[in-house]
């Protein structure tokens, strides 16, 4: 059950990186700024506008992060 005052955080885009970070996904500086880019447009879903900042929330970030992830590249040798 989502707590009413958690369910409505919005987060930078640097906070939004340094969560995901926090969870696993490595995402550096840079490819985020690319990712992001306008031209580019393959960043996460913006939750909202706070005047021209985009605001996200965690849990549409983490959706999004786990979509971009692949299967396993190959099988471990035992």
């Amino acid at each position: 059950m989502n707590d009413s005052r958690t369910a409505d955080i919005f987060l930078t885009r640097e906070q939004l990186r340094l969560q995901l970070n926090e969870r696993g996904f490595p995402i550096t500086a840079s490819y985020w700024s690319k990712l992001n880019l306008p031209s580019v447009n393959a960043g996460p879903p913006v939750a909202k506008w706070f005047g021209r900042r985009p605001l996200y929330k965690i849990e549409d970030a983490l959706a999004w992060a786990e979509s971009r992830c692949g299967s396993s590249r190959g099988k471990l040798v035992a």
